[in-house]
């Protein structure tokens, strides 16, 4: 899909990389951009001794990008190297992390292909027996990943400092992207003020959070792989919005259900309280914020994620 943030690729660039990283005499056999992806630009490469490693490549430093955003490469290289070190989660190796701007003028990084079938392609065809085995092992990856204690609040690159609450941190975060959409005269359902001074009244339900937590916070159907064999997990992916929080920020929760496969798999009570439920629609609220006003910066010529994201923003707002 077009996104206007992701920046221009060739083969070309790809084994200029390759030779930086690998030796000259390593040479590109088959060069294939990866399109799925709405912010990085990212191809597969398979060397000629039949390897295969990703590419992804930043922004151009002129590209608008929302606040949160900045410094995502280096959190989501940060966070895979912590995940691969302190769980048993099936995250890719980092090969190469560059930030010189001596190949391209983009920051990068090259890791390990991951096998795999992307959830969202094979979910359809599973029977309803795998679909729900799956779903208790996302909710077991987010329980494992959130079990890396932080000393800060805040997303990976942009943490704030120690003894913030995570209360105060979020805030911070729901201004920033407001402030996004304010500055590009995005259209919400509320005036802006308005709309955090409706969110702000809750706010009461995030004093329960007292201890950071590694959260990748995008564990989406597309952002894992299944083994169609086994239908095991094989890889997670996209660590761009790994921060330090409540796990209960993670996607996987965004519909409020106690009884979900994903809690379930999670093991602990979540969502079983009117506080963790005013939680998550805090979350959810701040969610299609981000999914709509992203819309503007990127310049999607599809309309249909702005237009699902604000009909679950108003269904969100209701339900407070």
């Amino acid at each position: 899909m077009y996104s206007f943030s992701k920046a221009k690729l060739t083969q070309d660039m790809a084994q200029a990389i390759i030779s930086a990283h690998f030796g000259p005499l390593r040479r590109l056999k088959t060069y294939q951009e990866l399109e799925e992806g709405l912010y990085n630009a990212a191809a597969l490469l398979e060397l000629d001794d039949d390897l295969k490693y990703v590419l992804k490549v930043a922004p151009s430093d002129d590209v608008r990008v929302l606040r949160y955003e900045h410094n995502i490469m280096q959190a989501e290289v940060g966070a895979m190297r912590l995940v691969r070190a302190q769980t048993q989660a099936p995250v890719a190796e980092i090969y190469a992390y560059d930030t010189s701007r001596q190949l391209l003028n983009n920051d990068y990084f090259l890791m390990e292909f991951l096998p795999g079938v992307p959830l969202h392609k094979l979910r359809k065809d599973l029977p309803s027996e795998a679909q729900t085995s799956i779903d208790q092992s996302i909710g077991r990856l987010a329980r494992e990943i959130s079990s890396i204690n932080g000393d800060c609040f805040g997303y990976f690159a942009q943490s704030a400092a120690p003894g913030v609450s995570w209360r105060d941190v979020f805030a911070a975060m729901l201004k920033g992207i407001l402030k996004d959409g304010e500055e590009i005269e995005v259209k919400l359902p509320l005036p802006y003020a308005s709309l955090f001074q409706c969110l702000e009244a809750h706010f009461g339900a995030l004093n329960e959070v007292k201890t950071p937590k590694l959260v990748h916070w995008d564990l989406w159907d597309g952002n894992i792989f299944i083994d169609p064999a086994s239908t095991q997990i094989s890889g997670v992916i996209d660590f761009e919005r790994v921060l330090w929080g409540d796990p209960l920020i993670e996607v996987i929760f965004c519909d409020t259900n106690p009884q979900s496969n994903f809690s379930r798999g999670f093991g602990q009570d979540v969502l079983t309280s009117e506080t963790q439920v005013r939680r998550r629609l805090l979350y959810n609220a701040y969610l299609y914020l981000i999914m709509i006003i992203e819309c503007y910066y990127r310049r999607y010529t599809d309309g249909w994620q702005e237009n699902w994201a604000r009909e679950q923003l108003d269904t969100t707002l209701k339900a407070f």
